[in-house]
């Protein structure tokens, strides 16, 4: 994973949280993002696939087993906050994926043709 910037994800409301992890200190990988479900907590969190989850609620993710860390997300209840470095290319994932775009377009006063033609030209 290449370098990229830290950031804390919050999600509260419980399990299903809408994300699977991979990896972790027995398969000597570090813990990562696999699968976000659309439409889910973890879609609307800023969260992306191949994120590297350094903590959960403040343990140290980097010496878990796998198993250690499904235990320790089953063992939350209400309130999730991750630390994350987020992947490089975050935002090229959140522009290929359609649903974003609305959002997208409010956020930067674009209108919809100068959104498509801006979209076009980053993954050109």
């Amino acid at each position: 994973m290449g370098t990229g910037d830290f950031i804390c994800i919050s999600m509260t409301g419980g399990a299903p949280w809408g994300f699977r992890l991979q990896g972790g200190k027995e398969q000597q990988q570090p813990l990562q993002v696999a699968k976000i479900r659309s439409q889910s907590k973890a879609s609307g969190s800023g969260l992306c696939e191949g994120d590297e989850v350094v903590s959960i609620n403040g343990n140290p993710c980097a010496d878990l087993t796998y198993p250690e860390v499904i235990k320790l997300m089953e063992s939350i209840t209400d309130s999730l906050q991750m630390l994350i470095k987020s992947r490089l290319d975050a935002l090229f994932l959140f522009l290929e994926d359609q649903s974003h775009l609305p959002s997208l377009q409010h956020l930067l006063g674009y209108t919809s043709l100068l959104t498509a033609t801006l979209v076009n030209q980053l993954m050109g």
